[in-house]
């Protein structure tokens, strides 16, 4: 789970210059009508993404448990793509997508590819194990394992304001 740690953590770092930057700054996302249903897909992808964080640093599913993280991943697949459906048209007032948002979709998709594989691989090798859920950090050092829990809980964070802003909204 080594590799997918590393992508995972790039992918977290991008993600959150995506959101900070395009969803909040330069396209000021929740202020939108229009784009409220990609907000709201956007908040629930915090979650998902802060129970990865949390499962890849910490975590290892063995046996049945293995449908617990498979169940994540699936949602996340899904959200992907609702967001690809809604996205064109929640833009579409504002011009489209910036081309750097565009870009860093596109390599974003790339690299939650190559994480997705690699953990599914785990996962089913895994899957032929006793039955355990058990605290089971990769083999990386220490600090970056601290570190991208601190991520999955500042994302349960984003989660929680993004909710509360759109419950204002409504």
């Amino acid at each position: 789970m080594e590799t997918a740690f590393y992508i995972l953590l790039i992918i977290g770092h991008l993600g959150l210059f995506d959101v900070l930057y395009y969803h909040n700054y330069k396209c000021n996302l929740h202020e939108l009508e229009h784009a409220r249903t990609e907000v709201v897909i956007h908040t629930a992808r915090h979650l998902i993404y802060a129970l990865q964080f949390l499962y890849i640093a910490n975590f290892r599913a063995y046996g049945i448990w293995i449908w617990l993280p498979i169940f994540i991943y699936l949602l996340d697949i899904i959200i992907a793509l609702m967001d690809i459906w809604v996205e064109p048209e929640a833009r579409k007032p504002q011009g489209g997508l910036p081309r750097g948002e565009y870009f860093m979709h596109i390599v974003l998709s790339m690299l939650v590819g190559m994480y997705l594989i690699l953990v599914l691989q785990q996962l089913y090798l895994d899957f032929e194990l006793p039955t355990n859920f058990k605290y089971s950090p990769p083999h990386v050092p220490k600090v970056l394992t601290f570190y991208m829990t601190i991520m999955g809980m500042a994302t349960i964070v984003f989660f929680i304001f993004d909710s509360f802003r759109l419950s204002k909204r409504t």
